[in-house]
């Protein structure tokens, strides 16, 4: 019986690490590419950037974070911290750095059998 508990348990922490955010996506990030972006967005997403915030398509997102990395260059991107969140959807936290700073970036997505899809992206000046 202590087997199988010790089973159960080892089973079950396998399957609750959150999955890990595509790679597309933090390069997408780090080189400031709104079009490679877009990609990965719903629709319609939760957009939140300084100056900037409410629910666009997919088309606007991609113009407003145009917009941003232009004026904010990012030379880096680097995960700080992923996590589940309720519905089956996943989070991702990190750093971005860029001309003018560091930004504190926050992607909630779900994952399809083939790629993360964009639900809700934050960028807040990291203080």
């Amino acid at each position: 019986m202590k087997k199988l508990f010790f089973i159960f348990l080892v089973s079950l922490s396998l399957f609750s690490f959150a999955l890990p955010l595509s790679t597309s996506i933090v390069n997408a990030l780090k080189t400031g590419n709104s079009g490679e972006l877009a990609k990965f967005m719903e629709a319609s997403i939760d957009l939140s950037i300084p100056g900037n915030e409410g629910a666009f398509s997919k088309t606007q997102s991609e113009l407003i974070l145009k917009n941003f990395f232009e004026k904010n260059t990012p030379s880096a991107f680097k995960i700080m911290h992923n996590g589940d969140a309720k519905n089956n959807t996943h989070y991702t936290i990190g750093n971005l750095t860029t001309t003018t700073g560091v930004y504190r970036v926050y992607i909630l997505y779900k994952d399809s059998s083939t790629l993360n899809t964009i639900l809700e992206l934050r960028i807040e000046k990291d203080e």
